[in-house]
């Protein structure tokens, strides 16, 4: 938690929940988040890793998510409606198939 502090995670008692299940839990988290606190925790948590930050108004994001997923980025959507874009349920779903031995995953076509 010490480190999350220092990452720029509120010490408030919502946030350090919001912390663990962010990093521990088994679905993808969706973080609602109107004071941005959990954007920039975030994005000062990966920036050693390399990591794409998407919007669904990109014209590519799909691209930009398909080459992210393939080389083990990480991805944050920003900025997103009430609805999500159903190309992306593939991933949300974790619907992983293991083809000759390789996980594979389908998005889009």
């Amino acid at each position: 938690m010490s480190r999350w502090s220092a990452e720029g995670l509120p010490t408030d008692e919502l946030s350090i929940q919001n912390g663990i299940l962010t990093n521990y839990a088994s679905r993808w988290p969706l973080c609602i988040d109107p004071q941005m606190q959990a954007v920039n925790w975030i994005k000062t948590k990966e920036s050693k890793n390399p990591f794409e930050i998407l919007t669904f108004n990109m014209g590519d994001f799909i691209k930009r998510l398909e080459i992210s997923i393939k080389f083990g980025k990480s991805v944050l959507f920003e900025a997103i409606d009430e609805e999500l874009d159903p190309m992306i349920d593939p991933v949300l779903e974790k619907n992983i198939v293991k083809e000759a031995g390789v996980n594979m995953l389908t998005l889009g076509d």
